[in-house]
């Protein structure tokens, strides 16, 4: 899977930075005759992480379970919080905590023998991540619930994303080609939207296609929207992909987000390999910073919410299974902030 090696070593980077700053600096000693004052609370953004301990971590977990029966556990997955651990965490931009470290806990808490991965929402995004508390037989029921929503043409992922500006058009219903773009000056090589492609591309595995429905549900007062997308697969990282070729990227979107400057006032795409070494981090308007009260746009996070996912006859042969999950804190406190009007999850 393409992804940008220099966005996230210089999250690591940058975490190593705030932790050698934080032990340089001398403890300040309180006399006793001063007040206590109570603390401010602490920014959303700039607390992505609320849990100190891998016990505060299981509880958080716990509380974001949705569903537990069947064999089958789904929790609501915070956003930067990875499967698993792939490095030393140095500071408050990583997660302390990875799932895979604390599956056996996590399976006590729960009164389950055990818990084995199935499916999980990528790490940069939040929303319903899949388990089993069995064997492999659940494994393969939901890839039959898949193959099953695809005989009778139900998308099986349903995202809610906030996007910098509105795409192009509002909604769209269609299948989407996606290739990768390979340049001399890069050593890897980038997903990019194919405007045009021939079905022999797609036997060939050089184009993958992807089946999408989506709608702007909200405008708000400020410059982003509240989308709606229901999609066949996310491979690849097709939305991130997809919604900055309709000059409208995610909101966070530190991997492609660059690919949508605003110059002399008009929103333009521009090369993916310009974008590629334009930045580490998105370069989100100056506004928008100004509005969610945060300086650096590293701060913001991809606001990317896997909100639901349907499984054709998990339950019984006639009975559909649809799992919903709300959005993160931060991911509402951005919408709130910009009056983006989230969807009943009762709908």
């Amino acid at each position: 899977m393409p992804i940008s090696l220099r966005f996230y070593s210089s999250l690591i980077k940058c975490s190593r930075q705030n932790y050698s700053s934080i032990r340089k600096t001398k403890p300040k000693i309180q006399l006793e005759s001063e007040e206590v004052r109570e603390s401010k609370p602490v920014h959303v953004l700039r607390n992505p992480y609320p849990w100190k301990t891998k016990e505060q971590f299981v509880d958080h977990l716990a509380a974001n379970v949705i569903y537990n029966k069947d064999g089958l556990v789904a929790i609501n997955k915070p956003y930067g919080v990875p499967l698993m651990k792939s490095g030393l965490t140095t500071g408050h931009n990583e997660s302390l905590f990875s799932i895979d470290e604390v599956l056996i806990p996590l399976a006590s808490k729960l009164n389950v023998e055990k818990l084995l991965p199935a499916k999980s929402v990528e790490r940069f995004a939040s929303g319903i991540s899949l388990f089993t508390c069995q064997d492999e037989k659940v494994v393969d029921k939901i890839r039959q619930c898949y193959n099953t929503n695809k005989l009778r043409k139900i998308h099986t992922f349903k995202y809610l994303a906030v996007t910098i500006g509105e795409p192009k058009p509002s909604e769209s219903k269609g299948t989407v080609g996606m290739g990768l773009f390979e340049h001399k000056d890069l050593t890897r090589k980038l997903p990019v939207i194919m405007k045009e492609y021939s079905k022999k591309k797609v036997a060939e595995n050089l184009v993958q296609e992807y089946k999408i429905n989506y709608k702007t549900l909200s405008h708000g007062d400020g410059p982003c929207s509240l989308v709606e997308i229901n999609v066949s697969s996310v491979k690849n990282h097709f939305l991130r992909v997809y919604f900055a070729h309709l000059f409208s990227p995610i909101l966070g979107d530190h991997i492609f987000g660059n690919r949508v400057q605003e110059i002399k006032g008009k929103r333009l795409t521009i090369s993916p390999v310009q974008a590629d070494y334009l930045s580490n981090f998105q370069k989100i308007p100056a506004a928008i910073l100004a509005r969610l009260k945060v300086v650096e746009s590293g701060s913001v996070p991809n606001c990317l919410h896997l909100s639901q996912i349907n499984l054709a006859n998990f339950a019984s042969r006639n009975s559909n299974l649809v799992l919903k999950a709300e959005p993160p804190p931060g991911f509402q406190f951005i919408c709130e902030t910009f009056g983006l009007n989230l969807p009943n999850s009762n709908e």
